[in-house]
């Protein structure tokens, strides 16, 4: 197919109305057909970021041989469009690549920035048009990403519900799909390709990627109108509709090492919603749901308080010298009302500030004919999320809807409370229900799942007013800025394996304080394990985000003297207070974790090596792999044994069954 070489002017008008070609952006060049409408993009280098790109919109529904899809192939009358901009993202050019499909308007724009490119795919008619699934990229043409072996990809879990893992994957097998980003990477060079969404508060996303060689790319999907399994969802996404239906920007992102390109996503995805407010630096504290559970009474909270105080805040604690003493689920069953005033005090007399539990989306009560007790005019079962009329349950309980007044009466009642009781911090808990796809909504402008869960967080921010640090367990990635923190896996406890599980999320999820302030590693548990993985569980922590206990230190406490061994390396608490997530040094091997992860401050690169394994091990780390010169020595201290050494070419380090090396290197 022959295509128009375009020449590049010194001086480019604001816009341009131009043919099918080839053009150069920046260190881009975009190949646009004219029949079919096909895009393909490459790099300086001349290598392929996407080929034959063509576009595709439609409706999903129940019945999958119903589904109808439709093709930028198969458009008429193409045009394109060549314009200067300059936006949040920066200064840039847009082409807009037009064309017509019976009475819509198909518009596909990509904006060529110098490190990225945010493609979005619209359909247009001059009546109306109800959409489920628009694809902006979509190409079945194979072509090759990489030009040496050695190529993965890593599937991003929707929400971390259900002890739910991230994967890798080997080009040449078979690929989950991803949500919301998904990186492509030679394990060797680091170098790749990072696709996700950036816009996430209309729009579930998703990739799919095909590969059946080591270095090709067979089909490639990018999408807005994901509803799976693993978004539990139970219904297919629901359709926007009007006169414009836009699907969610998709960023792509060539790197030299795909953490960058990760951190560069997450970036531009803070520009477009960015961070809530800040309250603080990492939290430190307690949290009642690792070993009291359904157990904790304001008489354990005391205890719990006191023994904290005088044992280890002296090391433990954030950059105020203070910490968090949380209740988890149950509090309302351990305490009487007139209790909370008091033990809020009691914290706050120990230099300690109180935090609390909720869960908004989620009916515990499991009964849809009571009374809604703060909105008596409803019963629960009006306030149900819905398929076929049945009432969506996950985790055994129904879903809530967000946008319903019966919902936020509810929610509105239970922050008032835990305010006005002086309770600073609260873990809210099962927000994945809030976003599950409904047969409808009670605000009817609302038809998506996303929306009626960024309606729900948006009710709760205007409630808690910045008087709360906000904590969010299972909840979706996105969106993220309702929430200063989030938790990066599901539920973990004391042995090896929880140790393992956190760290696969902490592998290819660290990015994300990049839109929340902090990760969360789950409350640390010591009662039932050995002491090396004592040190592997408190590492794992530190090296996440927020940085919780979570054993029984009440009177009665079985581990009082682990957590005091443990919790008071005075070496590994100021590497939490100084760092933020760790960065694997390596990817992990299908659902596994990395077992190298790296940091640094100003004076110190820290590097975290685990041994998963039953056995004693060694293993290597060449310093080139952290960004040091093999030539040069380095002064590093092993923090829990205190060892001091010189460090010249490579760590080996000798690692005990089910334990962990921290180095601190200094610069």
């Amino acid at each position: 197919m022959q295509k128009i070489s375009i020449a590049i002017f010194a001086a480019l008008a604001a816009t341009t109305v131009a043919t099918a070609g080839t053009y150069k952006s920046g260190r881009f060049t975009i190949d646009i057909d004219k029949q079919p409408a096909a895009v393909t993009i490459t790099n300086a280098s001349g290598d392929t970021i996407i080929a034959n790109n063509l576009p595709q919109w439609g409706v999903t529904e129940r019945d999958s041989t119903q589904n109808s899809r439709y093709s930028m192939a198969d458009a008429t009358g193409v045009k394109v469009k060549r314009t200067a901009i300059d936006g949040m993202f920066g200064k840039g050019e847009q082409f807009s690549v037009r064309g017509k499909y019976g009475q819509q308007t198909i518009e596909q724009t990509y904006d060529i920035y110098p490190d990225f490119i945010i493609t979005q795919l619209a359909v247009e008619s001059p009546d109306s048009v109800s959409l489920n699934y628009l694809a902006p990229i979509y190409t079945s043409t194979g072509y090759d990403m990489f030009d040496r072996a050695g190529n993965y990809t890593a599937s991003i879990p929707y929400d971390n519900d259900a002890w739910v893992r991230y994967i890798s994957s080997a080009f040449g097998s078979e690929h989950r799909e991803s949500y919301e980003v998904r990186p492509m990477f030679n394990a060797d060079t680091r170098s790749g390709v990072v696709i996700g969404s950036i816009d996430h508060k209309v729009w579930k996303s998703a990739i799919n990627l095909v590969t059946t060689g080591a270095t090709r790319v067979d089909t490639l999907e990018v999408y807005s109108g994901a509803a799976t399994t693993l978004t539990r969802d139970v219904r297919p996404h629901g359709k926007l509709t009007g006169k414009r239906v836009e699907s969610a920007r998709m960023i792509i992102i060539p790197t030299d090492d795909w953490r960058d390109g990760m951190e560069l996503f997450a970036d531009q995805c803070a520009l477009v919603a960015p961070k809530i407010k800040s309250l603080g630096g990492r939290p430190f504290g307690w949290n009642s749901w690792g070993k009291l559970a359904k157990d904790i009474t304001f008489q354990k909270a005391i205890e719990v308080s006191d023994f904290i105080h005088d044992n280890i805040q002296h090391s433990f604690h954030d950059e105020d010298s203070t910490l968090y003493i949380d209740l988890d689920a149950f509090w309302d069953f351990g305490f009487k009302p007139h209790q909370h005033k008091e033990f809020v005090e009691h914290c706050r007399a120990n230099g300690q500030r109180p935090g609390i539990y909720t869960s908004p989306f989620a009916d515990w009560g499991n009964n849809p004919n009571a009374v809604v007790r703060e909105a008596p005019e409803y019963k629960m079962g009006e306030l149900y999320l819905r398929n076929n009329g049945k009432p969506i349950k996950f985790d055994g309980a129904p879903a809530l809807d967000p946008t319903h007044p019966g919902t936020k009466a509810k929610v509105r009642a239970i922050l008032e409370k835990v305010i006005e009781w002086g309770y600073e911090y609260i873990k809210i808990d099962f927000m994945a229900h809030g976003a599950y796809e409904s047969d409808h909504h009670y605000d009817p402008a609302v038809t998506t799942g996303n929306q009626a869960y960024a309606q729900g967080m948006e009710f709760i921010n205007s409630v808690i007013d910045g008087r709360m640090w906000i904590n969010l367990s299972i909840a979706p990635l996105f969106p993220a800025n309702y929430a200063h923190s989030r938790r990066i896996s599901c539920d973990a406890w004391a042995d090896i394996k929880n140790t393992e599980y956190v760290l696969n999320a902490l592998t290819y999820g660290w990015w994300l304080d990049h839109v929340y302030h902090y990760n969360d590693a789950d409350h640390i548990v010591y009662e039932g394990a050995t002491d090396g993985e004592n040190r592997a569980r408190v590492t794992s922590s530190a090296l996440t985000g927020v940085y919780f206990l979570g054993d029984d230190m009440s009177a009665s406490g079985a581990a009082k003297d682990r957590v005091v061994r443990n919790t008071t390396n005075d070496e590994l608490n100021e590497m939490a207070r100084r760092t933020d997530s760790f960065r694997p040094i390596e990817f992990g091997v299908g659902d596994k974790a990395a077992d190298m992860f790296v940091n640094e401050d100003d004076e110190y690169i820290y590097v975290a090596i685990f041994n998963f394994s039953p056995r004693a091990v060694t293993k290597t780390l060449p310093l080139r792999r952290i960004g040091l010169s093999e030539s040069a020595k380095y002064s590093a201290l092993e923090i829990w044994s205190h060892d001091e050494m010189t460090l010249s070419g490579q760590i080996v380090a000798q690692i005990p069954s089910k334990d962990v090396k921290v180095y601190r290197i200094k610069k």
